[in-house]
């Protein structure tokens, strides 16, 4: 008798468990069933499917179809306690037919459905799970399907993996995004929907995003990513039925690293995101951080080597001219002593460039190379302290000793501080100009943690001073330089000049920051400063007091409300015909038209880019090229700090200017070198 009741029980499950799985349903080009994980249902959570098997060259749509499609449905009619979940999307693959991008599946795919039982049900018992099935299935022309499927499951308290379906779970959970633990922002500026996710471990990553929202993004268009230390960006043209920035944008990111491929399901909430503007590149071509530093520390060494060919260094390194010719007759140890205390004032200095500059950006300032030139205040103290040189070196004044004594001691290079000192004012007035070389080394080293982007600041201080190290190490490499006599008081005045003209030169700057009545009060600083050093060797209480009361005003007048000038949020005018202001926006309108397009990032403060506007841009082969062409003209200028110009040069790379870009026909941008000369540009501007 048992054994005969066993053998119906055993007869009953395999019968049940026979008939759990019914046939697929053949419709025109899919094949479509329901199918579950386990041999039985239990009490609690369990999971089946919806396999749908499309035949080859057909495809199905995932919950976002993107331009076209309608997504699986699937419409349930269960028993009573019986429940059943949302559908878990797999991660998609992009499609394209023409002019059309779409987000779905083209082979056999499981779209998982969690069924919980919530009220008892007896073991035993059978249950029977119906559901509609509604499906978009395409190639070249699209068919309409559905199905209703039953899969009818035993009630168990226990249940075993269904070996005919355990493998193809187990793909299915496999391409189920997982939670994004990782802080992710995103903007919709300029006519782009740019994402940002904040994670290392993305780091050469290839990858793609797809939004849950069907009208954020145009999705035939390509997506540009960039990968950087702190994770990766991703800009792709806003859709042309974008309304408005959402509260949030949740969607999947599918990475690809090391060709293992994981999804993540993200929810961006809104931030500030550079742009990603260059072609789009596969991120994982992107070398890593510590396989692109050993060349990036070549270039930055370079760009600091070349820096000393750069007119804006050049007042300054007379001043180390002199101090060499002075110490042809010390002693060796005192020749690489100064040797190495310059050096010491110019790395050590652009140490303290990169901290500043590292510290404004992780609180979210939008800054780069030459920042504090963009602060009418520096500006204006620059202005004096080349003024106040400039009269130490062609004798006008006579500087003591103590803190003012400085100047002297550096205009006669005696002192190892004066050597420090003279390299410490080199990196100050070499930040307006950009070498070759500097502007992919500056923009790796702002996207690096800390220690790789001090290295870099580093080996670009090297570069620096590494012609006055060798002359102070290898004192036969001096030998050239004419002997130490006279000459050298005549040659010491005349180089006070290029200070004054330097001088000069920043209170133009100042005029553009801000207005004439800033130059002005400045000005007036700077009489009051030289009323200051005239007196500096008159003895008596009242010379003392004036002495005071002059340097007193001169530093009061830099905190002028005239000189805190505000953040430039707009475009700044532009003063050359033909040309006009640059945005994003106006970019993205031009090379819709087709228009070849000309971006000169620049700044008044920027020497280099002021030199390639004289010889090259203003030339007239290259004005006579620019009208041939029709080529728009686009000046983005950085004079004054605007956060969406720092964005743009982040994008390409960059922490500084000049920077030359040419859209040929309105195509991908092309980036010009840093010094131009008229055949660079007419030769850019051929298709």
């Amino acid at each position: 008798m048992k054994i005969g009741y066993r053998f119906a029980l055993f007869a009953g499950l395999l019968f049940a468990t026979l008939g759990a799985q019914a046939a697929a349903v053949r419709t025109e080009h899919l094949d479509a069933e329901l199918i579950a994980e386990n041999t039985a249902l239990v009490p609690g959570e369990n999971w089946v499917a919806l396999r749908i098997r499309p035949d080859e060259g057909w495809h199905t749509y995932w919950r976002n179809p993107g331009d076209t499609g309608i997504p699986t449905s699937l419409t349930w009619t269960l028993p009573a306690g019986v429940q059943a979940g949302d559908i878990q999307w797999p991660y998609p693959q992009q499609h394209k037919l023409g002019d059309l991008a779409f987000y779905g599946y083209g082979g056999e795919t499981l779209h998982l459905v969690p069924v919980t039982l919530t009220a008892p049900v007896k073991p035993g018992d059978t249950l029977t799970l119906r559901a509609e099935a509604k499906w978009l299935v395409c190639a070249d022309v699209c068919i309409p399907g559905k199905a209703s499927l039953d899969l009818r499951l035993p009630v168990a308290a226990t249940a075993s993996a269904d070996p005919r379906w355990q493998q193809a779970f187990a793909d299915g959970r496999a391409r189920l995004p997982q939670p994004m633990r990782w802080p992710a922002q995103f903007s919709t500026d300029g006519g782009d929907f740019s994402l940002r996710v904040q994670s290392r471990e993305l780091a050469g990553a290839r990858a793609a995003f797809y939004p849950y929202a069907s009208d954020l993004i145009s999705h035939v268009a390509p997506q540009r990513v960039a990968v950087d230390a702190d994770g990766l960006r991703l800009s792709q043209a806003l859709s042309p039925y974008f309304v408005g920035a959402p509260a949030d944008v949740s969607g999947v990111l599918v990475a690809d690293l090391g060709g293992k491929t994981t999804a993540y399901e993200i929810k961006a909430v809104p931030g500030a995101v550079a742009r990603v503007m260059s072609a789009p590149a596969p991120a994982a071509t992107a070398p890593a951080a510590a396989t692109t530093l050993p060349p990036i520390l070549l270039f930055a060494l370079l760009g600091g080597l070349l820096l000393n060919l750069m007119p804006c260094v050049f007042p300054v390194l007379s001043l180390k001219a002199l101090s060499v010719l002075n110490s042809r007759g010390h002693e060796r140890h005192r020749q690489r002593g100064h040797a190495l205390a310059y050096t010491a004032g110019v790395v050590l200095s652009c140490l303290v460039v990169a901290v500043a500059l590292l510290a404004l950006r992780a609180g979210g300032e939008a800054i780069g190379w030459g920042f504090q030139l963009q602060s009418p205040m520096f500006v204006a103290a620059l202005v004096y302290l080349l003024f106040a040189l400039g009269l130490s070196m062609s004798g006008a004044v006579e500087l003591g000793t103590g803190l003012m004594g400085l100047g002297q001691s550096l205009t006669r290079g005696e002192g190892y501080g004066s050597s420090f000192f003279t390299g410490a004012l080199a990196t100050v007035v070499a930040t307006p100009c950009t070498a070759p070389f500097m502007g992919s080394a500056l923009g790796y080293a702002l996207t690096q943690p800390p220690l790789p982007a001090l290295a870099v600041f580093a080996a670009l201080g090297l570069g620096l001073a590494l012609p006055f190290l060798l002359l102070g190490f290898f004192p036969a490499l001096a030998r050239a330089l004419p002997r130490p006599g006279a000459w050298m008081v005549t040659f010491k005045q005349a180089m006070a000049f290029p200070l004054y003209l330097s001088a000069v030169w920043l209170l133009w700057v100042l005029a553009h920051q801000t207005s004439a009545d800033a130059a002005c009060l400045v000005l007036i600083g700077v009489v009051l400063l030289g009323f200051a050093l005239w007196l500096w060797h008159r003895g008596g209480i009242v010379a003392l007091g004036l002495r005071l009361a002059a340097l007193l005003a001169a530093a009061l007048l830099l905190g002028h409300p005239l000189l805190r000038m505000a953040t430039n949020t707009a475009a700044a005018a532009v003063d050359e015909p033909g040309h006009e202001p640059w945005s994003e926006s106006r970019v993205q309108a031009l090379r819709a038209q087709g228009r070849t397009v000309f971006v000169d990032f620049t700044a008044d403060w920027c020497i280099t880019c002021k030199v390639n506007e004289h010889t090259a841009l203003a030339s007239q082969r290259v004005r006579d090229a620019f009208a041939a062409g029709k080529v728009a003209v686009l000046v983005a200028d950085w004079t004054r700090a605007d956060p969406a110009i720092t964005a743009a040069l982040q994008s390409f790379g960059r922490s500084g200017v000049p920077l030359y870009l040419v859209y040929v026909n309105g195509g991908e941008p092309k980036v010009l070198p840093q010094v131009l000369t008229p055949e660079t540009v007419i030769a850019a501007l051929q298709p």
